[in-house]
């Protein structure tokens, strides 16, 4: 698989409501089930996979359904706040009012699980092992909440609020959209 292939992964997992906070969890260490382009295998995210993008500061979004006219936050504006810890990627999403039905899908249990769009880093961004794919380092674009998750792990919670290719954040994002239209 080309390493500039760009990922994208759902993940299941408990979500909860109380408030205007969405909390989610991309887990690390955890096996999911792939095929794709013609081709079973298993793959694990890495502890660490997201380092390189916090300690960039790039502005990633998030969105439902992995919808660019669904924003739900950004880290730019800080409605989107990313933390790397021992379990995997820990997110945080300040919901905004536009969002009502997400947080009554939420509510009713009709989400169950986070999804996230990626490219592995070309250096040293995966290892592969036969059928096994390690991804050691990616370069996230954007996360949310999906109606159809993969990974069987990863969580996400409604709470209450009390490298990549050298390319710049928007050319990654256009990225994203044309991949999403072919989909």
């Amino acid at each position: 698989m080309d390493p500039l292939e760009p990922i994208r992964r759902a993940l299941p997992g408990e979500i909860t409501r109380a408030g205007k906070l969405l909390r989610g969890l991309i887990t690390y260490n955890s096996p999911a089930q792939i095929f794709e382009r013609g081709k079973r295998f298993t793959e694990v995210i890495r502890p660490g996979a997201f380092r390189r993008t916090l300690a960039a500061g790039r502005d990633v979004i998030s969105t439902f359904n992995h919808d660019v006219n669904r924003l739900l936050g950004r880290t730019a504006s800080g409605t989107l706040r990313l933390t790397d810890s021992p379990e995997g990627l820990r997110y945080e999403v300040e919901l905004p009012e536009s969002a009502a039905d997400v947080r009554e899908l939420l509510t009713r249990g009709d989400l169950r699980g986070s999804s996230f769009f990626a490219f592995p880093h070309r250096d040293g961004g995966e290892r592969w092992t036969r059928d096994l794919r390690e991804v050691l380092s990616l370069e996230l674009v954007e996360l949310g909440p999906v109606v159809n998750p993969a990974y069987p792990t990863s969580t996400a919670e409604y709470r209450s609020a009390a490298a990549a290719p050298p390319a710049t954040g928007h050319a990654l994002r256009v990225a994203m959209v044309e991949l999403m239209k072919r989909s």
